[in-house]
């Protein structure tokens, strides 16, 4: 069964390289005004506690590549809705709360485009819909932008495995593109902090390369070298080269505040939550993938990802279980969702303290697992899209979150 996968697997990456789908869009529209439609669920033989099964992976991958391919495309209940609802409840005011959850959701799409549930446009969707953030789309390798969504950590592969279930945020000499992420934008708009590709600077006092004053060109430009696994050995290639990170076709990290406009400071929080989620989302790969820096033998960054934990298979079968399942039944390892949306919480909290506008109410752990442990979580467990994407809408509703645009509105 495993040659079958390998074959199978090889003969699809042929075609279109494999993708980077943390908290991938499970909320998918249908053409011709039908109901939505999950864009990926769990087969129904397909058990929680097992993503390594072999005829699971192979349909979860297929499923990803057809269903996620579709005209109308979708959305994330994870990224975009209940972000929303999540900053909204700390302290952000609707259009901020909206604005940071739909450059969120446009770091896996490159723009976003608010739909209703029959997949039209909201009325005002020219004025919701993002700038081109194209560079840091999932699949974009050259770029730089499928490593905005897989977030390894520098360290030796002699040493322990970090915790990427709760990633320490604090941690540049490890957690080099988190925290380098989340330092840009934490600065906010005007500010010298750099956005570099792969979070790679020239080493800081402390001698990290994820905080320094400019991206690594020391003495030159580096490349960044990598591999990512389709299935363990055979692996993809990637490579990058240090510097500023590209947000779009001709736009570069330091023009990235004009490019968006007014609303450049929620983008920033929207892409750095992104980032974190997806790092929570593929921990299971990039716990155990590592980034080596420069030496003088070898001049290059290098980012191993070519890891059994890697393998499209179990990656794309992860992802079917984070939400429209029984959360209960997964391995504590898989509980990603949960631990996702904890995280995105307090780093909202901090953000919205940053900003002025936190709310002191939601300091309260008790109010913040009745919204995630009591609310939220329960509501992503739903396995028909319709009855999911209305649960999330209620639980906003109930902490008083006028609903995301295109969603239902609150009844009563």
């Amino acid at each position: 069964m495993t040659t079958v996968l390998l074959t199978v697997v090889s003969a699809t990456f042929a075609i279109a390289p494999p993708q980077a789908q943390g908290f991938a869009e499970d909320v998918c529209y249908t053409p011709g005004g039908a109901p939505p439609h999950n864009c990926a669920p769990l087969p129904p033989p397909c058990p929680v506690d097992d993503p390594n099964g072999a005829l699971c992976g192979l349909e979860a991958f297929v499923r990803y590549g057809y269903t996620l391919r579709q005209p109308l495309g979708g959305r994330s209940l994870v990224h975009a809705d209940s972000t929303y609802i999540i900053a909204r409840t700390v302290g952000f005011s609707e259009r901020d709360a909206y604005w940071i959850a739909a450059y969120d959701e446009a770091t896996d799409l490159g723009t976003f485009v608010p739909r209703d549930a029959d997949g039209a446009p909201v009325p005002d969707a020219a004025a919701l819909t993002t700038a081109d953030i194209s560079g840091l789309v999932r699949t974009h390798f050259a770029t730089g932008g499928f490593l905005f969504h897989f977030l390894p950590t520098m360290r030796d592969p002699r040493d322990p495995e970090p915790d990427g279930l709760r990633p320490d945020v604090d941690d540049p000499a490890h957690e080099v593109m988190l925290t380098h992420v989340r330092r840009w934008a934490m600065a906010g708009p005007g500010s010298a902090v750099p956005l570099c590709t792969g979070g790679f600077t020239n080493p800081s006092a402390s001698g990290d390369y994820a905080t320094g004053a400019e991206c690594f060109a020391d003495p030159g430009p580096a490349q960044i070298n990598g591999t990512y696994s389709v299935q363990a050995p055979i692996a993809i290639p990637f490579t990058n080269v240090t510097g500023p990170q590209v947000i779009s076709d001709g736009v570069l990290a330091p023009q990235f505040d004009t490019w968006v406009g007014a609303e450049s400071w929620n983008a920033r929080i929207g892409i750095y939550i992104h980032a974190l989620a997806d790092r929570i989302s593929h921990h299971a790969c990039t716990d155990a993938g590592t980034v080596t820096a420069p030496s003088p033998e070898r001049p290059d960054f290098r980012i191993d990802l070519n890891t059994p934990t890697c393998d499209q298979g179990p990656h794309a079968v992860r992802h079917e279980y984070e939400t429209g399942v029984d959360f209960a039944g997964l391995e504590p390892e898989d509980e990603t969702t949960e631990a996702a949306l904890s995280m995105v919480y307090d780093e909202l909290v901090d953000f919205a303290r940053v900003r002025g506008t936190l709310d002191p109410d939601a300091l309260d752990s008790e109010a913040k697992s009745t919204l995630i442990v009591d609310g939220l979580l329960p509501a992503l467990q739903h396995r028909n899209p319709v009855e999911r994407l209305n649960a999330v809408t209620d639980v906003g509703c109930r902490a008083g979150v006028a609903a995301f645009p295109g969603s239902p509105s609150c009844r009563g």
